[in-house]
């Protein structure tokens, strides 16, 4: 399948590499479908791109990367959500947004993904330990946000 998308142009997408939030994403509750693409330039930083709009991409980076003790506490229902069978089958990632004058990760609302059943979730904590605008320890050279 081919996309095109304006940050990259259009790519070619693998069937393994779509996502669909049933309950879509904070913020773009319309948005469902998606694709996980790997940043070409920074191996740690994907991107998170629509497939039925090709402005919206969200910038993606694990969050261990950016906090080494980071723990996502979930719900039996959150999993179901998923279709997941053993949590190890989840990849977790928070997403990035670039100020003028830092990077920020939103790590109080992250995003699972289950990509053997291409199907994703985002949380959202209440209440938690993290921040929902957490300074990134490290210079991210990302194409423009959406």
């Amino acid at each position: 399948m081919e996309i095109l998308t304006t940050r990259f142009g259009p790519i070619t997408i693998a069937a393994l590499d779509r996502v669909e939030f049933p309950r879509g994403l904070v913020g773009v509750p319309q948005l469902k479908r998606f694709v996980l693409v790997r940043d070409p330039q920074l191996a740690r930083l994907f991107w998170l791109q629509s497939t039925r709009d090709p402005a919206w991409a969200f910038a993606l980076i694990e969050p261990r990367a950016v906090d080494s003790g980071y723990q996502v506490r979930t719900t039996p229902e959150q999993l179901a959500a998923l279709q997941v069978g053993d949590a190890r089958e989840i990849e977790v990632f928070v997403t990035l947004n670039r100020t003028a004058k830092d990077t920020l990760a939103n790590l109080q609302a992250p995003i699972l993904i289950n990509r053997r059943r291409s199907l994703g979730v985002q949380l959202v904590v209440p209440d938690s330990q993290y921040a929902v605008r957490h300074v990134v320890g490290f210079s991210t050279a990302m194409r423009k946000s959406a």
